[in-house]
């Protein structure tokens, strides 16, 4: 509340401080003032509690094929209330605790494959990750442009539903790559071995891949690595190209949302902060998890969820 009177004097021996609202003409007593004061302070101190709430479920499911930015949206849009528009620039906002984390398990990788790209000493990694970000940003940068304008204009339900849609796609593209893998129905017909060093068809196709997973709701990781296995190459190395590949991605993306961004610097530094040392703390754990727990059944799942909540929304 603002004041624009201003203190005039004391009562009593009480020694009572009185505020006048000059537009309304009210009077409030010191104990009401602290009271207003406490309630901001309360206000203030829950937006922390939410950036740390986001950056920690950013950390934790970031790694897994699920969709964090549709996971984050998600819970911002009906547990916080926070706009679709808002939501989806924060959501973005998330990924650059995950990028540092990324940074820093590949810091010496990445350094080689830069060192390598800038001198032109191109090897099989860095031809991947040059027409896989390319294409990257030639399919993401469009799509993300015309979703930003759209979502804007779009309520609760419809975004909700949207992103129920696109989990249930994520589920069924991990469920047929984990289940017939292209390379592996070459080698069961003995037409050749496993699939040793990646094209660059299968680069173009896997930025394509990354490209439309701009959309919340397409996991990452879950597009990327899903057509790398379909395209035959061993889940190891699928996993490996997909994170290094993250890293232009995620950088480009945090490029275009920085001007989007307005939360306090102080919010904003505890929610990235928290996503890192989540991501850092969880990287070997939630990949392992990965590896062992079919997760399309869970985008299905929360999908389905999402997308009945939203029809339900949409008929009360």
């Amino acid at each position: 509340m603002k004041f624009t009177g201003s203190k005039i004097k004391h009562f009593g021996s009480e020694n009572i401080s009185t505020f006048i609202d000059s537009k309304n003409l009210k009077i409030f007593t010191h104990e009401n003032f602290i009271m207003y004061i406490s309630l901001l302070k309360f206000v203030i101190d829950m937006d922390y509690i939410q950036a740390l709430i986001m950056g920690i479920l950013q950390g934790i499911t970031e790694w897994l094929p699920v969709s964090s930015s549709g996971q984050v949206m998600l819970a911002l849009m009906n547990v916080f209330s926070i706009p679709p528009e808002k939501a989806y620039s924060y959501a973005l906002l998330m990924h650059l605790g995950t990028l540092m984390a990324l940074l820093f398990k590949f810091r010496y990788e990445f350094s080689r494959i830069l060192m390598k790209l800038l001198t032109f000493r191109w090897e099989e990694e860095e031809t991947f990750l040059f027409y896989s970000t390319l294409f990257t940003a030639l399919v993401g940068f469009p799509i993300y442009k015309a979703f930003k304008e759209i979502v804007s204009s779009l309520n609760l339900e419809v975004v909700n539903a949207f992103i129920g849609v696109a989990l249930i796609i994520t589920g069924l593209m991990i469920k047929k790559a984990k289940e017939t893998p292209i390379g592996h129905m070459e080698i069961n017909k003995g037409l050749k071995s496993s699939k040793e060093e990646v094209s660059i068809v299968d680069a173009i196709i896997v930025g394509v891949a990354q490209g439309v997973a701009v959309l919340p709701g397409i996991s990452r990781s879950g597009a990327t690595i899903g057509a790398l296995l379909l395209l035959g190459v061993k889940q190891e190395k699928a996993v490996r190209l997909s994170f290094l590949m993250a890293i232009p991605a995620i950088s480009g993306a945090l490029f275009l949302e920085l001007t989007a961004i307005d939360e306090p610097v102080s919010v904003s530094a505890v929610a990235v902060v928290s996503a890192f040392i989540v991501s850092l703390l969880t990287l070997e754990v939630m990949l392992k998890l990965a590896e062992r727990l079919n997760f399309s059944k869970f985008c299905i799942v929360f999908g389905s969820i999402a997308l009945i909540a939203s029809l339900l929304g949409v008929l009360v």
